[in-house]
Parts: C-alpha cells; sequence; structure tokens
C-alpha cells in the first residue's frame, strides 16, 4: 500500500480510480488498488468508508438507512437523464469512446429529439454549447470522462462510466411506480 492519501482525496469526493485512465499516477494507483485491494479495504473500513470494485474502477461506498438510499435515488435522477441523452446522441457510447465537445453541439443543433433531452438537463442553460461545455464539466468532475487533447478539446469516456450505466441497469420502474417530491 503506497497510496493511502490519494485513494482517500479521490474517492472520499465521490470520485473514480479506473484502469484506463490517461494520468500514469492514477493507472499506478488503480494497479496498487488491485494489488493490495485487502490492505485498502481493511485500512478505509475503519473510517467507515467501504472500498467497492467495479469491471475496471474502484470507489466508496457507506452503509446507509433506507431513507437515505431513496434520497440519493432522487439525486441520481439527473444522472439518468444525463445517460439517456448521451445515449440518444451516440448508442454505442461507452468505455474507449472519443469525441469533442463541438461533435455533441452540431448533433443537438441538427436532431429534435436530442434538443428536446439537452434542453431538460440544466435548468439555467439554454444554448446548445452551454448545455454540452456543462456536461462534459460535470462527467469530467466525476470521472467519467477524461480530456486526451487540450487543443481539439476530445474527451474519451472511462471506465467509471460503467458505474453510471450499473446504477441505472439496477433501477427498473414500473408503469406505475411514482417518485413524489
Amino acid at each position: 500500500m503506497k497510496y493511502e492519501q490519494q485513494v482517500f482525496e479521490r474517492l472520499s469526493k465521490g470520485g473514480f480510480i479506473y484502469s484506463d485512465s490517461v494520468d500514469e499516477t492514477t493507472r499506478r494507483i488503480f494497479l496498487d488498488l488491485d494489488d493490495c485491494r485487502d490492505e485498502y479495504a481493511k485500512y478505509f473500513s475503519r473510517i467507515g468508508f467501504i472500498l467497492e470494485e467495479g469491471n475496471q474502477y474502484y470507489y466508496f461506498s457507506r452503509k446507509e438507512s433506507k431513507s437515505s438510499i431513496t434520497d440519493k435515488l432522487k439525486k441520481f435522477s439527473h444522472w439518468i437523464d444525463v445517460i439517456d441523452f448521451l445515449k440518444a446522441w451516440e448508442p454505442s457510447l461507452g468505455p474507449g469512446f472519443t469525441f469533442m465537445i463541438a461533435d455533441l453541439v452540431v448533433k443537438i443543433d441538427s436532431d429534435i429529439e436530442l434538443r428536446d433531452k439537452a434542453s431538460t438537463l440544466y435548468d439555467n442553460k439554454t444554448r446548445h454549447d452551454e448545455i454540452a461545455e456543462r456536461l462534459v464539466e460535470d462527467l469530467s468532475k466525476q470521472g467519467f470522462i477524461e480530456i486526451t487533447d487540450d487543443v481539439a478539446r476530445r474527451y474519451k469516456v472511462t471506465t467509471a462510466y460503467r458505474y453510471l450505466e450499473y446504477i441505472v441497469n439496477l433501477i427498473a420502474f414500473n408503469d406505475d411506480d411514482e417518485i413524489t417530491d
């Protein structure tokens, strides 16, 4: 175990550490986590964090009450809308997929269904370029995408994106189900 502090700093803020990062330090931390998973899990469990392993990524979780879980599901509804929007934009979107913000803006401008979905993502954003910028900012902040080319503003979807897909797939609503505020 070499990276306790770095792991804590990233994961305690809701981030991810993933194998396919463009950042060499993140890849080294991932490999150390993979090699010493049990030691890291025991270390962080003493302060109430559960080290979780996904498909080529790690994150923290905590034991929570049912009411807290319900609140989190309501907050997660934004991410459900984001995935719905992204899959409408590009059905093959997933880990390894690369794109530029300009591609996203052009598609929003030319596709009525995508434009409608985009307009619901952010209350205070109406211009398509603003929506795309905010979406990329949110996805980057959480570690679901990484910038690979600063000049072209090209991004790559990371393996942490699978977490979003996994959670959305866990949530199955029947026609009769209703979430109330």
